[in-house]
Parts: C-alpha cells; structure tokens; sequence
C-alpha cells in the first residue's frame, strides 16, 4: 500500500483537486492519498517523473532530495496537472481546479496516444508560473 501513494498527493489535500482512485490515509505526518488502482497509479507517476524531469532544469536544479526544496515538487505537481488541461482541452481553462485527475489524464492518452507522446516540456510555464498560495502569518495575543 505504501507504493501507491499518489505522486499528486499535495494537489488533493487542496479542496480542488481530486480524482476518485484516491482514498485520504492519516498518518503521524499528516494526510496522503493512496491510489486505488495500480495502472492508474503507474500512469501518474510516470506522467509526473517526466513532469520532474523536464521542469527541474528550468528551476536549475537537479533530482537532489537533499536539495531540492520541497515547494518545487509542489509547483510541479499543480502546474503540470494545469498545464495538461490546457493542452488536453485545446485552450486555457482560468478555474485553478481539477476534479478528475484520472480522467484527464486518460483524456491525455486519447488525445496524445501515450504517456510518452504527452509533451511535457510545453507544460514548464504552467509549472513555474504556478504560485503557491501564501501561508498566514501567525496571530500574536
């Protein structure tokens, strides 16, 4: 179970996204999603390793987990769910949600043919033009 957890984990801890392989499982850190299916599962992590790959260079970085910082798998994973819409619907969608991550990408695989086909190098501005939302400052008494 623990090899299914969803490459896309930050986008459903956000109330818009959310796809219906995904089940919350709470763990001492918190929240992640586990995929229910492991053909979906193998389709989104491949979408986003090639997602990574293509967006790291841009960040100058490199797949270091000791140094790359954490809030660039973050834009990773919004920009290149955003990015595949825009490019799977054929124009800009202005909504900042997605509420079938599985059907879009199996929307993907039609229009594209393979995970392969899909171009994830057209997807690196959605990526880096993602902003994160700012966190709250913490209230003094």
């Amino acid at each position: 179970m623990i090899d299914l957890i969803c490459p896309f984990c930050a986008t459903l801890s956000k109330a818009d996204f959310s796809c219906p392989r995904a089940g919350p499982v709470i763990r001492r850190g918190g929240t992640e999603f586990v995929c229910g299916s492991d053909d979906a599962h193998a389709r989104c992590r491949l979408f986003f390793e090639a997602c990574k790959a293509a967006a790291l260079p841009a960040f100058g970085l490199e797949d270091d987990l000791t140094q790359m910082p954490q809030s660039t798998l973050i834009k990773i994973q919004f920009g290149s769910l955003l990015g595949l819409r825009r490019i799977t619907a054929g124009a800009p969608d202005p909504a900042a949600q997605i509420e079938n991550i599985d059907a879009l990408l199996n929307a993907a695989l039609v229009k594209f043919g393979s995970l392969e086909a899909i171009p994830c190098a057209s997807l690196i501005d959605d990526i880096s033009q993602y902003r994160l939302p700012r966190r709250r400052g913490r209230q003094v008494d």
